[in-house]
């Protein structure tokens, strides 16, 4: 069984000259080109199985099932398209069952619209945003991610994403970063955060912040936040840290945005990563889990009056594609899976036990992996050198000669922003069984790495 067709960013060969490569698909080698994709495994050209363990980015939640494209194609056959600007039962549906989902977390009643993509989506809360009030600035976390679109990348931490469109910014104040860890000084959370707050003050008690005029008055129009950060290195922030400045940007009148793309839809535990913490967000972005990953799709919940008709009128948010019967039909039966999964808290609750024991295993064992914890069903392993993406490569290949219960090798990811961070988040429906395997990869994968320190 050989893999002459795996490829990387370094080469080509006839089967992707005419493909670019300057997405993610090609960061590393070997790149696989897979054939199937059922439950947590994904197959290749070549025959050699891997087990995901990193769910397409935390996209499907659900495993890699088609069994939701069947069922959803059923609600679509009287009406397989539908013009952007034209109403349907399914969207009312759909918009009604995510409304819904927001009120039994947050108690508050409001409205949802619909957008493409996770970065599109975060676009259209900040046309909430600015639909409601003219303040111009808006904050995040240093180590944010919340999209590469050429608007939203202004918001993203990394200057590497938007270096090459020039040296236009919309006006973001980043708020220190919310990794206990990164200190190298402050030791316990307690003077981290301590520390922190203190930053937060200064920043919005004076001019000297640029965030507020010299009679205090706040110019913030959104805070914008992620209740794990996922690229910035699978991060939660301390619960003190973060419920403080929420309050202090409520305090100057900003609106509470939070990012749900990664978190939303159990994967951090309960329905909506912001459960975690004792505040109820204005505005919520959801995306990747929305339709497993079968079609692109992204909503915005906003709690009344933000997307009144008097405050949000028609024609201020207009795509063609926000329509697309399919990707509603997709999203209904997505929404209809998670309903009817009545043992999902404990389930999810089973996977963090066991990503817990293989991290804390991995971290005992060997003396590259510094920490690690898990949150749900999403885990982290701090290396001591920045060497994530290269442990990738090494668990994609680990079991190719030896394959573990048929497996060849593991999917893993690496955060991106932090480059010292690998990321662990398989699908939700990963079993005992995985989980088991899993564990074996990232021992054998940890094991071969060890040169590396």
């Amino acid at each position: 069984m050989g893999n002459k067709y795996v490829v990387g960013h370094r080469s080509e060969s006839s089967k992707t000259s005419f493909v670019a490569h300057g997405d993610f698909i090609y960061r590393h080698e070997p790149v696989p080109i897979f054939i199937k994709a059922k439950g947590s495994a994904l197959e290749d050209i070549g025959g050699y199985r891997y087990l995901s363990a990193d769910a397409a980015n935390g996209t499907a939640n659900l495993g890699f099932d088609a069994s939701i494209l069947k069922e959803s194609w059923k609600k679509v056959e009287k009406i397989p398209s539908m013009p952007s600007f034209c109403e349907t039962e399914l969207r009312l549906r759909v918009a009604k069952r995510l409304a819904n989902l927001f009120y039994k977390a947050t108690g508050e009643q409001g409205k949802v619209a619909f957008e493409l993509g996770g970065a599109q989506g975060v676009e259209l809360a900040i046309k909430v945003v600015k639909s409601n009030h003219r303040k111009s600035q808006f904050a995040v976390f240093e180590g944010g991610y919340h999209g590469r679109s050429i608007f939203i990348s202004q918001l993203s931490a990394s200057h590497r994403y938007r270096a090459f469109l020039g040296d236009w910014r919309i006006p973001v104040i980043r708020l220190p970063y919310p990794d206990v860890e990164y200190s190298t000084y402050l030791k316990t959370e307690e003077a981290f955060v301590n520390a922190a707050l203190d930053s937060v003050d200064r920043i919005t008690r004076g001019e000297i912040g640029g965030v507020v005029t010299n009679k205090g008055e706040g110019d913030i129009a959104a805070l914008i936040i992620e209740p794990v950060l996922n690229a910035g290195g699978i991060v939660k922030p301390p619960k003190r840290y973060l419920e403080a400045v929420v309050k202090r940007f409520r305090e100057l009148g900003a609106l509470i945005v939070v990012d749900e793309i990664f978190c939303g839809f159990h994967r951090t535990g309960p329905m909506f990563g912001f459960e975690h913490y004792d505040f109820i967000p204005d505005i919520v972005i959801l995306s990747k889990a929305l339709t497993n990953g079968l079609a692109p799709l992204s909503c915005v919940w906003a709690k009344n009056p933000y997307m009144m008709p008097e405050r949000f009128p028609p024609g201020t948010h207009s795509s063609t594609f926000t329509n697309n019967t399919l990707s509603l039909a997709i999203a209904d039966t997505v929404l209809d899976r998670y309903a009817q999964w009545k043992t999902i808290h404990a389930d999810v609750n089973r996977i963090e036990r066991k990503l817990s024991e293989m991290i804390s295993a991995v971290v005992k064992e060997f003396p590259i992996a510094k920490s690690g914890y898990a949150i749900g069903a999403l885990g982290r392993i701090v290396l001591r050198k920045n060497i994530a993406g290269q442990i990738d490569d090494f668990a994609m290949t680990i079991a190719r000669k030896n394959a573990v219960n048929g497996f060849h090798g593991a999917i893993l990811a690496s955060t991106g922003l932090s480059p010292h961070v690998l990321a662990i988040n398989p699908p939700l429906t990963i079993t005992q069984r995985e989980l088991e395997v899993l564990r074996i990869l990232l021992i054998q994968t940890f094991a071969a790495a060890q040169s590396l320190l």
